[in-house]
Formats: C-alpha cells, sequence, structure tokens
C-alpha cells in the first residue's frame, strides 16, 4: 500500500512505530522469522497457538534449536511464552491466551482476541481476509462494531474512533501501549478517557487506524524486510 508519512508520523509520535515489528523481525536469522510466520498462521488458521510437537517439527524443518528461536521471538516482543519457553500463548497481533478486549471473527476462520485496537484492524490486511471485529468502548462501555469486506471497512457507530497511546511507562508495548489503544464510540470519549489517565497519544479516525493496522501488519507475514 502506498505510505502515509503524516500517518506515520503520528504513529511514531503516539510511540507505535508504523515499521517496528518488521524491523525487530528482520533483524532475527531467516529461520527463526520463518518459524514466526509459522506461528502466526497456526493461530490464524484454528485460533489456538501450535502444540510443542508443532513448535518442535517446524524448528526441525528449519534446522534451528527451538529453544534459543524462541527466546529472540518473545525477547522482541513478536511471540508470547511461558517463562520456561515450553509452551506458546500468542504472538502479536494475537493476544496471549487469547484474552483480550477485542475480538476478531475471521471469516470462514476462528475468532481471535487481538492485543489492541490496531492490532485487531491488522488482522485482516495481515491475512487477505474478511473479517468482523467487536469491541467495547472502555470509557462508557457500549459496544463498537467494526466490519471488513473485500478490504472496505464500515464500522458502528459511524462516530467511532480509535485512541493510541501509552501509559508512559518502560515496559514492553502489550504493557504500555497495547491496554490504552482501544476503540471508542466517539472522539469526545477517547479525549476524556485520555484526560482521566493523563496519556500521551492521538485520536486516530477509523479509516486512519485501519491504515495504520495494515501499515503495521499488513505485510508481517511476507518476506519482506523494511526499507
Amino acid at each position: 500500500m502506498t505510505e502515509n508519512p503524516r500517518l506515520i508520523g503520528r504513529l511514531d509520535s503516539a510511540g507505535l512505530p508504523a515499521d517496528n515489528l518488521l524491523n525487530r523481525r528482520a533483524a532475527l536469522p531467516g529461520p527463526v522469522q520463518q518459524l514466526h510466520r509459522h506461528i502466526l498462521g497456526a493461530i490464524a488458521s484454528t485460533g489456538t497457538p501450535p502444540t510443542m510437537a508443532q513448535l518442535t517439527g517446524w524448528a526441525g524443518e528449519l534446522s534451528i534449536e527451538l529453544s534459543p528461536a524462541l527466546r529472540a521471538l518473545a525477547d522482541t516482543e513478536l511471540v508470547f511464552t511461558d517463562t520456561e519457553l515450553t509452551t506458546v500463548t500468542g504472538g502479536v497481533p494475537f493476544a496471549a491466551n487469547n484474552v483480550s478486549a477485542h475480538r476478531v471473527h475471521i471469516a470462514g476462520g476462528p475468532a481471535v482476541a487481538a492485543n489492541c485496537a490496531v492490532d485487531a484492524l491488522g488482522i485482516p490486511a495481515m491475512l487477505g481476509r474478511d473479517a468482523e471485529i467487536h469491541s467495547t468502548d472502555p470509557h462508557n462501555g457500549e459496544p463498537v462494531v467494526a466490519t471488513s469486506r473485500a478490504g472496505t471497512w464500515q464500522w458502528q457507530p459511524e462516530s467511532a474512533v480509535v485512541f493510541v497511546g501509552s501509559n508512559g511507562s518502560s515496559g514492553p508495548l502489550t504493557q504500555s501501549c497495547c491496554p490504552v489503544i482501544n476503540f471508542f464510540t466517539d472522539e469526545d470519549n477517547a479525549r476524556a478517557y485520555q484526560r482521566q489517565h493523563h496519556l500521551d497519544g492521538d485520536v486516530l479516525t477509523m479509516p486512519e487506524a485501519a491504515e495504520a493496522g495494515a501499515l503495521v501488519f499488513g505485510e508481517l507475514l511476507t518476506g519482506r524486510k523494511p526499507a
């Protein structure tokens, strides 16, 4: 897709660089990158992370040691594991243990949980599939639904927006950014939530947020390296 420099700048300012995931993965050895794609593909197909038997089989096919590969993916926040590296629980954009406020119903596939609103919007672009997202405005508890059909988005309510930003903590993105990147029924609610929780960030329209999801995740299952 054609990159939008203004949107990329806004994402950078909000602490969500559009090329962050691609850059982190591009720094890893090729076989580890391929293991990451296998993990994401398995979650997208079944709604659950791959088993240890599957992971071991893929590692063998790729001629890599599984534990160091999982450690590299976990350290770069691409995959979620237990502390012993014996279980994969998720992988960005899919939430650990398939639990979050953002449910993505993949057409012809499972329902999965996304880490945040932008992750949810990025899943259809990453998979090239239709999907319907169900979430909740954390300020007023009202539902927000976004639907992608053949790359065209619709959402309810029509005033819905997405807040992108961070809580200012120095931890991983899943702790500093994901908890506050949410859908809201309108900009007033998003701004009120931002003030209430003293957050740094920006409010995106739904078209901007969908574009952000595609920028961040659209090529995560391909072999392209960022320029």
